[in-house]
C-alpha cells in the first residue's frame, strides 16, 4: 500500500510541477523557452509514478523515527528555502539553506555557519558573474 501512496503523491507533485511550470517565462534562455523543461521532466514522472500505482512491487521499510524526523526537517528547510529565496535574495537564503542542512545532517553548528558564509557568496558569484544567470543579491524585503 505504501508504494501506491508514494506513486499517487509523486504523480500529484509531478502534475502540479508540469501545470505551473509550463507557463514559466524568462528574459534569457533557449529558443523553446524555460517552460519546456517542466514538461520534459513532469510527463515522464507522471507516467512512472502511475506505473507504481498500477504495478506496485517490493516491500517498503520505513526508516526509524529519528531518521524520519531528520528527513522531514530537511524537506522543511528546502521548502523554506524556496519560499524565502525571493524575499531574502540568493546569498542570504542560500546561507540559511547550507547552515540548516548542515546541522540536520549532523554537522557542527559553527562549521555549518562557516561553510554557509563561504559557499553562499561563492555560489552567487559563480551563477551571476561567471555563468551570467541574474540572481538577486538582496530580496524583496531589503530593496
Amino acid at each position: 500500500m505504501s508504494v501506491r501512496l508514494a506513486g499517487v503523491a509523486i504523480f500529484m507533485i509531478a502534475a502540479l510541477f508540469t501545470w505551473y511550470g509550463r507557463g514559466y517565462t524568462a528574459s534569457f534562455g533557449d529558443v523553446l523557452g524555460p517552460g519546456v523543461f517542466p514538461v520534459i521532466v513532469g510527463i515522464p514522472a507522471m507516467i512512472l509514478s502511475a506505473s507504481l500505482v498500477v504495478f506496485p512491487s517490493g516491500q517498503v521499510e520505513w526508516p526509524e523515527r529519528p531518521y524520519l524526523v531528520r528527513q522531514l526537517a530537511a524537506l522543511a528547510i528546502l521548502a523554506g528555502y524556496a519560499w524565502l529565496l525571493g524575499p531574502l535574495g540568493f546569498p542570504l537564503a542560500t546561507f540559511g539553506l547550507i547552515v540548516g542542512i548542515g546541522i540536520v545532517l549532523g554537522g557542527a553548528p559553527l562549521k555549518a555557519v562557516i561553510l554557509g558564509a563561504l559557499f553562499a557568496p561563492a555560489l552567487w558569484a559563480l551563477f551571476d558573474q561567471v555563468l551570467g544567470l541574474p540572481l538577486a543579491v538582496l530580496g524583496d524585503w531589503f530593496g
